[in-house]
């Protein structure tokens, strides 16, 4: 092993040591009732538009919560709040407001959207082929919808999947790990969940 690797692996893992409380304390703070949250990064209408989007993404079901019920909105207005630097939160909210002009903005009011609207976007972009997915990248506005919808569907997911509630009660939960067994199905070891930690 060189110096340089040496020196990269400590930096890298200072970084992280010092980054995890910050996570923790933004998961651990997503926890304000549906109707009271106001938004910190975003403004009331781009925050109203994600919810709606990110419920859409992410439903309530009988078996799971839903991105509404674990606060999964919350959680992105307050990463692009907390984490991203100036540089990614410029291109977050340029990416927030492509969604936004391709939904109507400012012609039309955030409660004038019904569901249908806010899911034919979602099936324009997200459910394209690659031969529309192309032509999207063609267009400078399409390109850059296509990106927020996906990198917002990524946070969506990260959001959902480190929350609390699903953490502990959707996923294979274990806080005290004891025995490690080798070579043996996701079926038998966590009857085909994925592990929370």
């Amino acid at each position: 092993m060189n110096r340089r690797n040496a020196l990269k692996g400590v930096g890298l893992s200072i970084g992280n040591v010092l980054a995890a409380p910050t996570i923790f304390s933004l998961l651990q703070s997503c926890k304000t009732e549906e109707a009271k949250w106001v938004p910190k990064f975003l403004s009331v209408n781009e925050g109203e538009v994600i919810k709606k989007l990110t419920d859409l993404i992410l439903p309530n079901t009988e078996a799971t919560p839903g991105a509404l019920n674990v606060n999964v909105a919350e959680f992105i207005d307050l990463m692009a709040d907390k984490v991203l630097d100036i540089e990614k939160q410029t291109i977050f909210k340029e990416r927030i407001g492509a969604i936004m002009k391709e939904l109507g903005f400012p012609d039309k009011e955030v409660n004038s959207l019904k569901t249908n609207d806010y899911d034919s976007l979602l099936t324009k972009y997200l459910r394209a082929t690659k031969k529309e997915e192309e032509t999207f990248e063609k267009n400078e506005h399409d390109a850059l919808v296509l990106a927020a919808l996906n990198d917002l569907r990524a946070k969506a997911i990260w959001g959902y999947t480190t929350s609390e509630q699903v953490g502990e009660h959707v996923l294979a939960y274990d806080p005290i790990p004891g025995v490690q067994l080798g070579c043996i199905s996701v079926e038998e070891a966590t009857g085909g969940k994925r592990w929370s930690l």
